[in-house]
């Protein structure tokens, strides 16, 4: 009795020739060298098409989704009048106590708003 390899090996027998002729065909391809194509920018940039695509249509969504449609916004203008110092000062200090305050911790008063150099006095220790 012939064994499966055997039988395997005769029934493809015809074919080898061809397929010695298609390998030959191949590594005599890869062998010869090959001429290498100048790269150029227009090369470059047709590579990179769909990745600029991509990254066009993320930025627009990323736009898009940025923009506020609420009707109240409150916008100050060049000839808007600014809340004086003191008052921005004073809201700044009881926000800061309110938060102390949320998170139990001490509250501690700050000392004011601070005054012009030229009026803090030098202070001169003598040793």
């Amino acid at each position: 009795m012939k064994t499966p390899r055997e039988l395997l090996l005769r029934q493809h027998q015809e074919v080898s020739p061809k397929l010695d002729a298609i390998r030959a065909g191949v590594v005599g391809a890869m062998a010869r060298p090959s001429t290498p194509e100048p790269n150029s920018w227009r090369d470059f940039l047709g590579s990179l098409r769909w990745h600029l695509a991509g990254w066009s249509v993320a930025w627009v969504l990323v736009l898009i989704l940025n923009i506020d449609h609420s009707p109240s916004k409150v916008t100050m203008t060049a000839g808007g009048e600014a809340p004086p110092p003191q008052q921005i000062w004073a809201s700044l200090r009881e926000r800061r106590r309110l938060l102390l305050e949320d998170n139990q911790g001490p509250v501690v008063q700050s000392p004011g708003v601070p005054g012009c150099r030229s009026e803090n006095e030098a202070k001169v220790t003598a040793v």
